[in-house]
């Protein structure tokens, strides 16, 4: 057992042989240390999170990186690289080419796109970049430099992005991308040459672009292999009522879409949605048509608006209250029929009560009315029209005072019948 040193941090006492995933966030790593020390007791990590420490320079990250000869992920988030220093003559790319890296985590580091280029040159088989939250304003790359291994990038949380010029200079340097995530960023259209720039797109995110013309969204049915699509918080979506309703439009915009916003689109959902989205345009005539609407209707034909059906519980019922000295014995033992416990009442009441009201609270109203205390208060459901079928009283008593009073299935015309202790 010995103590290992990252220079400025001291790690617990561990075995000479470091796991594959090693986590050392948020302990105050600024320099490298010894790369022999590195290169004995971490020959076996593949996986690195150095996220939320003290590191400022990329040469330090590079002695780092290159005394793990298994690494494969590397996380620098929240590291502050904004004014990072390196030297291009301390990389030698061609003997330390760190080409078993696939995920660079770079968020929130305000690394400079020079320096980006310079890791990308150091780790030519990395897949999954990521540089959310880096406050970008442009993209600065030279597109001559090109790295068609990166499938996925991640450009998060970078508002002051908002041309499209962007997007196409990313493509350029990126020309195999699979998959790009720039939500929360502010660019406002799609272009109609989009499909020459996002060929390859599976996968993109464009979740809270101030997006305002459905134009720009149906363009991204030119994209012939994109089947995947996060799309919440567009400007163009505020229009529609409900999420469901965004969602089916969503849909039957965009037929090649499988999966939005995460979730897979069933066959069944996309005729629902399909037939949704005719019926919304049938109903708002005012809106102007898209193509979209024909094509559909000519599969569909026309679909009529669905009827209203509240199926939500009844919110008050105008009920009867029977103030009766009865015995819970005398109910049980005697039966008496409805026109029996209407001769022996002392006082009756009409009332509207509200059903959200639970027990407890029902009693609290009833007790001033009748003059008893809702401690002393029993209170029985009478459902009226079982009681006049079956020719017998049918009585529930309301037991549970948390319980609500729609819970009972009261209508208008029901009583309740209730007693002192």
């Amino acid at each position: 057992m010995t103590r290992i040193v990252l220079k400025d941090v001291s790690v617990v006492q561990c075995p000479l042989m470091l796991p594959p995933a090693l986590s050392l966030n948020r302990c105050r790593v600024k320099h490298a240390g010894s790369e022999m020390k590195i290169r004995e007791w971490c020959h076996a990590v593949e996986e690195l999170d150095l996220a939320s420490n003290n590191i400022i320079d990329i040469d330090e990250v590079y002695k780092i990186v290159r005394s793990m000869p298994n690494l494969r992920f590397v996380n620098l988030s929240e590291n502050d690289l904004s004014k990072c220093k390196y030297s291009t003559k301390s990389f030698d790319t061609n003997q330390h080419q760190l080409d078993k890296i696939k995920s660079l985590v770079l968020n929130n580091t305000h690394i400079p796109w020079p320096a980006v280029q310079l890791l990308l040159n150091m780790m030519p088989s990395i897949i999954d970049l990521h540089l959310s939250l880096n406050n970008y304003a442009s993209i600065e790359l030279n597109p001559t430099n090109s790295y068609p291994n990166i499938k996925f990038l991640y450009l998060s949380g970078n508002p002051d992005l908002c041309q499209w010029d962007d997007v196409a200079l990313l493509m350029q340097t990126f020309p195999d991308l699979e998959g790009l995530t720039m939500a929360d960023c502010n660019i406002d259209s799609i272009p109609e040459d989009v499909v020459s720039l996002l060929s390859n797109l599976v996968s993109i995110n464009i979740s809270n672009w101030p997006i305002k013309s459905w134009t720009s969204i149906d363009r991204l049915n030119q994209l012939p292999k994109l089947i995947k699509l996060w799309c919440q918080g567009v400007h163009v979506l505020n229009n529609l009522e409900s999420c469901d309703m965004r969602r089916q439009h969503l849909i039957a915009r965009l037929p090649r879409i499988q999966r939005l916003n995460g979730g897979d689109i069933s066959e069944d959902e996309r005729v629902f949605a399909e037939r949704a989205f005719i019926r919304w345009y049938i109903t708002n005539e005012s809106e102007d048509k898209p193509t979209r609407f024909y094509e559909l209707y000519s599969v569909h034909g026309r679909v009529e608006p669905l009827a209203e059906v509240d199926l939500s519980p009844p919110r008050h019922a105008d009920v009867r209250i029977i103030y009766n000295d009865l015995s819970q014995d005398q109910l049980e033992n005697d039966e008496p029929c409805y026109d029996t416990l209407l001769q022996q009442c002392k006082t009756t009441r009409s009332l509207k009560i509200d059903l959200n009201k639970s027990v407890r609270n029902f009693k609290v109203q009833l007790g001033p009315l009748f003059d008893i205390s809702p401690a002393n208060i029993r209170i029985f459901y009478i459902d009226r029209e079982m009681s006049e079928l079956v020719g017998v009283l049918h009585i529930e008593e309301l037991r549970f005072a948390q319980k609500k009073l729609y819970t009972y299935n009261v209508q208008n015309g029901d009583e309740f019948l209730i007693e002192s202790k």
